[in-house]
């Protein structure tokens, strides 16, 4: 076992912990709060940048203050509201099952960022030492260099596969096309 398997189970196993110990209902309301954000700002930052643009009187200070309010308030509300729900589930006759639902997606979530992690230095690696073949042998003789170069082989080549499909912005039809 070397230092990279060490990383892994303790990414792995806080993962799992934390995830039974909040539970799956809080674990998934808890990432609706972020998109439930980032769609508030998505959709209203502009406007209330508008709005906010007399009253701090720069167009900079505005935009940065909607964003403090929108991301804000939106995930705080969002956060409360997981909190609340995965409470009441914990505390109900599906609170075993909520738990260890939520070990296994804290074990996929410590997982996701043992595999983010591994992609971000294996780059920086890869760049200093001059290619995967250069890898430190401590990296190479981990038990879980093959799960890690899965995983994120995976994340790169889905990723690709998206870039390719999305249409680039010149070929998306205009109002006056009929097609």
């Amino acid at each position: 076992m070397t230092a990279l398997d060490i990383i892994v189970i303790l990414l792995v196993g806080g993962g799992a912990v934390m995830g039974g110990l909040r539970g799956f209902v809080t674990e998934v309301l808890s990432l609706f709060a972020w998109v439930l954000a980032i769609l508030a700002v998505k959709f209203f930052h502009s406007p209330l940048s508008d709005m906010l643009a007399g009253p701090v009187g720069t167009t900079a200070g505005a935009a940065t203050l909607a964003f403090a309010i929108l991301f804000g308030v939106s995930f705080l509300m969002g956060k409360f509201l997981a909190k609340s729900i995965g409470a009441r589930t914990r505390q109900s006759v599906l609170g075993p099952v909520d738990r260890a639902l939520g070990v296994g997606f804290g074990v996929l979530k410590g997982l996701i960022l043992a595999t983010l992690l591994f992609l971000v230095a294996t780059l920086v690696l890869d760049t200093i030492n001059g290619g995967a073949a250069r890898r430190p042998q401590w990296v190479k003789d981990s038990r879980s260099y093959a799960l890690l170069n899965a995983t994120s082989k995976a994340m790169v080549d889905y990723m690709n596969q998206r870039r390719t499909a999305a249409p680039a912005p010149d070929d998306s039809p205009t109002r006056g096309d009929a097609r």
